[in-house]
């Protein structure tokens, strides 16, 4: 940073988060629901309904088309997609 940056700058300095602990620990969230199995937890029921009938011990079914790629849930393959292939036709295909 230059020098007089504090000088030239109207706004006041926020103050700095030493370590993404600190953060993690300042926007804490409790998950009331956790999976008998694996033992995540989550904010919303459904969310675990979701979790335990088709992600909990199963293997990801949504293939990229373009590489490797394999996810468990399709709106995560087709942020992958839109990330990694830009350009290509979003599409997934289910295993």
């Amino acid at each position: 940073m230059p020098k007089n940056f504090q000088r030239n700058c109207n706004y006041p300095m926020m103050p700095l988060i030493k370590d993404l602990a600190t953060l993690w620990m300042a926007k804490r969230v409790e998950f009331p629901y956790r999976c008998e199995t694996c033992g995540k937890g989550y904010q919303h029921r459904a969310t675990l309904v979701r979790h335990t009938r088709h992600e909990c011990g199963k293997e990801p079914q949504f293939k990229c088309p373009y590489c490797a790629h394999r996810t468990k849930q399709r709106g995560n393959l087709y942020q992958h997609i839109r990330t990694n292939h830009p350009g290509k036709n979003v599409f997934s295909s289910s295993i």
